[in-house]
């Protein structure tokens, strides 16, 4: 697969991964339980179909790509796990806008990972395009964060370095299939949880909810963000992330109806823009490997 192709399967995977994730933080509203028994029932449900998926498609494989995951697919599961209990427990603190504006200091956390570990060179055009994200970030932020959330803000903070850490691990082992390694993080997360949950009687609003989010969102969206970082440069797979931030208070507002504002959607219109600009030029510089 040449470098052009690699890149564009890459962000292709993401980005779908992204949309289907974007309703997440609503359907979590919308459940309104507390956040350890949203570990739990999410995590339970995700795990589960994850590996149901992974079974089916390994099939006599499976227990071999288990073990092929080796210390640091345990490290992404441990990390995934905590990284869920995590955001919900942020969400449960503070306002959407919140925690999804904070975890868009990923990239940049992304980044230094990479540089760091894997030695990855980190190119202008990345770094412009990534503070153009955060520009319109910060413009979406500037009329909804608040004081008085600064437990639930920290916790956002946790989510976005565990989930920097999770794309630099993926990307750093791109030659091993780390979505079992989510799967068993999603089921980590639900037993980590377990005795601190209230489990409270559920109405079936709340089960559609939760079937829908642990049963379909997550697990889709995780094992896509998990396969992207194998193909695409940390930082950017991270960068494509803050379109989360933007869609994410836009569907709370749509369903809901806490109101975007201007600021909103000009912030929103500087990420989208600021993402397609950068994903051409790097698709128009990405190398072209002729076949011999």
């Amino acid at each position: 697969m040449t470098g052009r192709d690699d890149h564009a399967k890459g962000f292709t995977i993401t980005v779908i991964g992204i949309l289907i994730l974007s309703p997440d933080a609503l359907l979590i509203r919308l459940t309104a339980i507390d956040d350890f028994s949203l570990a739990v029932s999410r995590g339970l449900l995700a795990g589960c179909v994850i590996l149901a998926i992974c079974m089916a498609w390994y099939r006599a494989a499976f227990t071999r790509r288990l073990l092929a995951l080796g210390i640091w697919g345990l490290t992404i599961s441990v990390l995934y796990g905590g990284s869920n209990i995590v955001f919900y427990a942020a969400l449960e603190r503070t306002s959407v806008a919140n925690v999804l504006v904070i975890f868009a200091v990923s990239p940049l956390i992304a980044a230094i990972m990479a540089r760091i570990f894997l030695r990855e060179s980190i190119s202008l055009a990345t770094w412009l395009a990534i503070l153009g994200a955060m520009s319109g970030i910060l413009i979406v932020a500037s009329g909804s964060l608040t004081s008085g959330h600064l437990l639930g803000d920290m916790l956002a903070l946790v989510d976005a370095v565990s989930i920097a850490a999770v794309y630099t691990i993926v990307r750093w082992h791109r030659d091993v299939n780390m979505i079992p390694a989510a799967g068993i993080g999603m089921l980590i997360c639900a037993t980590m949880a377990f005795p601190f949950a209230d489990l409270p009687p559920l109405v079936p609003t709340q089960w559609l909810w939760i079937g829908v989010g642990g049963g379909v969102v997550l697990p889709a969206a995780i094992m896509l963000l998990t396969l992207g970082p194998r193909y695409l440069p940390t930082p950017e797979v991270a960068m494509l992330t803050l379109l989360e931030t933007v869609l994410g208070p836009a569907w709370v507002w749509l369903v809901i109806g806490e109101e975007a504002g201007t600021r909103t959607l000009i912030g929103g219109a500087l990420v989208v823009a600021t993402l397609f600009a950068h994903a051409l030029w790097r698709f128009r510089h990405s190398p072209v490997t002729k076949p011999a």
